[in-house]
């Protein structure tokens, strides 16, 4: 091919190839070049946000607990930091607001290119002092917030709960989260947070060189939605005050229990209570000690004091999360169970006429290998002679009780082997009771299926912290579930746990004929300017068939236990209205290195209940001696008596 020609075809190659380069400059310069310089100018479109306060929390009675205020807070945006002007900002505003300048610069680079964050809130003198010197401090601005104000202090703090910045998973469980706005974290502030949050505004903003040169119309930030609570701040306050004098008297006791050389494991130091109206399932008080103030974490709590808190327990909700042994108090639920269910005492020696129990303090009865186990009760080597069902109830006879779990062992394959449970768990037991609280616990309710699967558990995984005694995975037993189980559920012990607020459920239906409801510490959410936007209702979740005649029978015995039972010492001075109110003690028994918890849950007026009260002063002692002082104060108070002292009653179970 001559020279001429391989010239020609190779212009001609070039001559394409900047025809096609040319093609493309147009078609970008002209047929996209409007897209792009509308994407390019919307890219330079910054927006800033504010946050609307959240809404109010107000008592039952309108008794405002937690509000907002605006605070100056001081707020660095990188758009207007030149790189060269970071680091004396960082050294200028870190030395006028006493902050670390490695937590500030740290805060700096978190936020990002074009990041705004909010450094702190000051006072008004700051404010002042920090405005006058905006020009030497690129970036920085003083602007009003919204700010949480926890009026109660530390009543009510386990309702209520406290705010924090939302962490990995609360962004992952929602997108939409801004990671610098405060979230609740505990309590209602957490259960509804999306009603108290408010909405944010935004202002959009272009910026060249580091000033503004543009600006689109700004949304105004609105006010989140407020909340009432079923809760009355008065009652609370007194059965707080009432905890934390029976964890004093608990400690008293036990002081003098020492000096007269009784084995004492522990100090007292923790207790809850539950205050619920049995006809709509509305909390009227709920508290658990220890306990916090909320404002700690409005702007941030320390490490130290956090630490702290978190030691103590302070930050658990002992009457929604704390199981402990309901022990007798659990009686008043085998005894509807023994009545409604014609449940069989032993044909024993020690039972009469199919319907008393010789309550000499002592159980013995044949096991399967055949030993015997003998099982003595809290006032042996005392009597308390012949008792039926109701004087079982009123003096706390175990073996009357122990009897009746006896009875329905031996019945089983008769009447089946989980009856007591089964009306445990259509009372509440072993399951949440759907309170609008987090972190609530689900109890144990021991069943044979249950021991099953722990045993199956165990043989899988024996380096794992066992549940049973080894003697129980033995596979020639029929069950590792056992006839003194079911006894020792029958009195509220052996592996059953529960919740305060879930004896006090159970009890609030027992007392209501029957009627199983989800409880509640919200009555109803309010827009920002007092229009309703939701009234919450407690759920029907249940029906159990009571008969009046049972109902009536039991609120007259639990009346016989302050009256003339276990409870008579702690009630004496009651005053007007003793007639009308009832309740049982209840002991737990924990381990052999760790002292008992004190029980009582009551029950006013006996003739139209309208309060159950639960109360639980962890490793207090005794229910009768401890727990039941503390119920008779708050009872006092609820039936229109003055309260009275919170002294000791007797040590009865």
């Amino acid at each position: 091919m001559k020279f001429a020609v391989r010239l020609g075809i190779l212009g001609g190659v070039f001559i394409a190839m900047f025809s096609v380069i040319g093609l493309r400059l147009w078609f970008v310069q002209v047929a996209e070049g409007p897209a792009i310089a509308e994407a390019a100018e919307e890219q330079t479109w910054l927006s800033k946000t504010s946050h609307g306060s959240r809404g109010n929390i107000y008592d039952r009675n309108g008794d405002l607990l937690v509000t907002s205020r605006l605070v100056p807070a001081v707020f660095v945006d990188r758009t207007f930091v030149q790189p060269d002007q970071k680091p004396e900002l960082i050294q200028k505003l870190s030395s006028i607001l006493s902050i670390d300048p490695a937590e500030l610069d740290e805060m700096y680079e978190d936020a990002g290119i074009n990041g705004r964050f909010e450094v702190t809130t000051v006072n008004n003198d700051l404010a002042f002092q920090i405005s006058e010197q905006l020009s030497s401090l690129p970036g920085v601005e003083v602007v009003t917030v919204p700010e949480r104000v926890y009026l109660s202090g530390d009543t009510l703090a386990h309702v209520i709960g406290h705010l924090g910045l939302p962490n990995d998973a609360d962004l992952e469980e929602r997108p939409d989260l801004d990671p610098t706005q405060r979230i609740g974290k505990l309590g209602v502030e957490k259960f509804y947070d999306e009603y108290l949050q408010g909405v944010s505004g935004t202002q959009e903003y272009r910026v060249r060189r580091g000033q503004i040169i543009d600006e689109r119309p700004q949304s105004d930030p609105q006010p989140g939605n407020s909340i009432v609570l079923t809760l009355d701040l008065d009652l609370q306050q007194l059965v707080e005050l009432a905890l934390e004098q029976g964890i004093a008297l608990s400690n008293e006791v036990k002081e003098a229990d020492k000096e007269a050389g009784e084995d004492v494991f522990s100090v007292t130091e923790r207790a809850a209570a539950v205050v619920i109206d049995p006809n709509t399932f509305e909390i009227l008080a709920l508290a658990s000690y220890p306990d916090f103030d909320p404002q700690l974490f409005v702007t941030g709590i320390d490490g130290d004091t956090f630490s702290a808190l978190n030691e103590s327990f302070a930050f658990n909700n002992l009457a929604v999360s704390g199981l402990y042994p309901p022990a007798s108090t659990f009686k008043a639920i085998t005894y509807a169970a023994y009545l409604e269910e014609n449940l069989p005492l032993p044909d024993a020696d020690f039972v009469r006429e199919g319907s008393e129990v010789n309550c000499d303090g002592e159980l013995v009865f044949p096991l399967n290998d055949g030993s015997a186990e003998v099982k003595r009760d809290w006032y042996y080597p005392a009597s308390l002679d012949w008792l039926g069902l109701s004087g079982a109830l009123e003096k706390s006879c175990n073996k009357f009780f122990w009897s009746v779990g006896l009875g329905a062992w031996e019945e089983r394959e008769t009447i089946g082997d989980t009856v007591i449970q089964d009306w445990a768990k259509s009372l509440g037991y072993g399951s949440e009771t759907g309170i609008d609280l987090a972190n609530e616990a689900s109890g144990i309710v021991p069943t044979p299926e249950l021991f099953e699967e722990w045993a199956e558990y165990q043989r899988e995984n024996p380096d794992e912290p066992p549940r049973l005694d080894p003697s129980r995975l033995n596979p020639e037993l029929a069950s590792p579930f056992f006839g003194g189980d079911l006894m020792d559920f029958a009195i509220g012990q052996g592996a059953f746990v529960a919740t305060p607020l879930q004896a006090a459920v159970s009890y609030a239906v027992l007392a209501n004929g029957g009627t199983v409801m989800e409880p509640r510490v919200v009555d109803r959410i309010l827009a920002s300017d007092g229009s309703m936007v939701e009234d919450v209702e407690s759920p029907v979740v249940g029906q159990i068939d009571l008969s009046a005649e049972t109902r009536a029978s039991l609120l007259r015995d639990l009346n016989a236990v302050v009256t003339t039972g276990t409870a008579q010492a702690a009630f004496e001075e009651f005053g007007e209205g003793i007639e009308l109110v009832g309740g049982k003690t209840g002991t737990g028994q924990t381990s052999a290195t760790r002292d008992n918890h004190a029980w009582f849950v009551g029950v006013a007026p006996v003739d139209n209940p309208q309060y159950i009260v639960a109360v639980v002063i962890e490793e207090g002692g005794s229910g009768g001696r401890i727990a039941a002082p503390v119920a008779r104060h708050i009872l006092q108070y609820l039936m229109g008596n003055e309260p009275t002292a919170i002294t000791a009653g007797d040590p009865t179970d």
